[in-house]
């Protein structure tokens, strides 16, 4: 089988993160990814929109490296406003899955205690307007006007496991024929090839995932490789982010 992994287009935290909108009262390096305005569940800007839009266009015309049987998502706003072009140009359902969310879940980050703060998520109401093709996993919504938890990590080493996770109830669900087409996050998807090659922890050298760029992963029997990293040749280079 083959497991592709999609990231998100650029979301509104993306676009703060490019035009180094800081805090300037965290003096860690470390943290300066936190930036001022930043929600915990943001929701695609105007050119993720038309990134996604680009990768669900090479779908259609079979210009994409891969041809879905089967499509997933993070239960986040932006992985799910992603996959809705996909959805449209294979006429798949987007199943969200409870294990393919962003390191350290949905949370609000408090520089005063340098922890993460719980919030919930969005609703699965919330999650098919953006995306009317999505379908839960049984078990995450008990109604579909209440949020799910939003999955927090204090610890990022919690992505380890939950990436294991995923990759073996992928290749328990599929057969060797099939495509499976996860839309997911730059940060998580480290951890995900970490557990697929048996690393400790994610590589220290991160493998750089653009918006919108897919890694696609064969498991042949038990031969596991990796066939491309960050490969986003369905977009133009003037709309590339990360």
């Amino acid at each position: 089988m083959q497991i592709v992994l999609v990231r998100h287009g650029q979301s509104t935290n993306n676009h703060l993160y490019e035009t180094s909108v800081r805090v300037e009262d965290i003096g860690a390096p470390t943290e300066r990814r936190w930036h001022r305005g930043r929600v915990p569940d943001p929701p695609l800007t105007d050119l993720g929109v038309r990134q996604a839009e680009a990768l669900g266009a090479a779908l259609c015309v079979g210009r994409a490296p891969f041809a879905p049987t089967h499509l997933y998502a993070s239960l986040t706003a932006r992985a799910v406003q992603t996959a809705r072009p996909l959805a449209e140009a294979t006429g798949l359902p987007v199943v969200l899955r409870a294990d393919a969310y962003e390191v350290g879940g949905i949370h609000y980050y408090d520089p005063d205690a340098r922890v993460r703060r719980a919030r919930p998520g969005a609703t699965l109401r919330d999650l098919q307007r953006h995306c009317p093709a999505a379908v839960p996993e049984p078990g995450i919504f008990g109604d579909p006007d209440a949020p799910w938890d939003g999955g927090l990590e204090q610890d990022d080493a919690c992505a380890l496991p939950r990436a294991r996770g995923l990759l073996d109830s992928l290749r328990a669900a599929h057969g060797p024929d099939d495509v499976a087409v996860v839309v997911s996050h730059q940060y998580f998807s480290q951890f995900v090839i970490a557990a697929l090659f048996g690393f400790g922890g994610p590589p220290w050298r991160r493998f750089r995932v653009d918006n919108t760029a897919h890694l696609a992963i064969l498991v042949d029997g038990g031969r596991t490789s990796v066939e491309w990293v960050n490969r986003c040749d369905h977009l133009d280079p003037a709309d590339m982010t990360n």
